[in-house]
């Protein structure tokens, strides 16, 4: 998608939001169409999952629709806009990758994800809940917070914890310090969980397929 695409696509959003534009979409707020984003993205992961790129193509670009239009909500209140928006994210790019922009030298992606780590420790001071928590947004899936979690945490904080919810014993928390101790290993051995559950349900997925079940 070149510029003059781009800005056909913010003026279209503009558009459908402007006194003349669509009913619908003016009557639109941040909290009225996130439900419809969740939707957005879980079609867009499903076409990933079935690696269709057809698929994948018109999903992502609902996605942006989204992403446009909670950038427009904020321009009309006047904070800010899509473009503020690309800029931010492209200083951070930038910022965060010194051994692509800057003169940081790395040897592999362990030593990148050191330097990403490190900068985003220099952009966010540590919150009062704790380093642990902290940049983490809660409203994750519960397998991406437990991840981003986990990769934080020392093993000595994981067994303390692991300690504690099992003296609850609250069968929720059993389960759940059960999950969170896989989710763990899956970040010692630097597996995306959510990447690798999903593969595993395609798996089960094109089985039963085969099986016309």
């Amino acid at each position: 998608m070149n510029n003059n695409e781009v800005n056909r696509l913010i003026d279209i959003v503009k558009k459908l939001r402007a006194p003349d534009g669509c009913p619908w979409d003016r009557e639109q707020t941040h909290q009225s169409v996130r439900g419809h984003l969740v939707e957005e993205c879980a079609e867009l992961l499903e076409a990933i999952d079935l690696q269709d790129s057809d698929k994948m193509r018109e999903e992502i670009g609902d996605v942006l629709m989204h992403l446009l239009l909670h950038a427009e909500i904020e321009s009309e209140n006047g904070n800010f806009n899509f473009n503020d928006v690309a800029k931010e994210l492209g200083d951070k790019l930038v910022r965060r990758h010194p051994h692509v922009f800057g003169e940081e030298k790395v040897n592999d992606s362990d030593d990148v994800l050191k330097i990403w780590q490190d900068v985003k420790k220099k952009e966010k001071k540590e919150r009062a809940i704790g380093g642990l928590f902290a940049g983490i947004p809660p409203q994750l899936s519960a397998l991406r917070y437990a991840y981003s979690i986990a990769k934080k945490a020392d093993a000595e904080t994981l067994a303390d914890a692991s300690e504690n919810s099992q003296k609850l014993g609250d069968k929720n928390i059993e389960i759940g310090r059960e999950l969170f101790s896989i989710i763990a290993k899956a970040s010692e051995m630097k597996v995306e969980p959510e990447s690798a559950l999903r593969d595993y349900l395609l798996q089960i997925r094109k089985s039963a397929e085969k099986l016309g079940k």
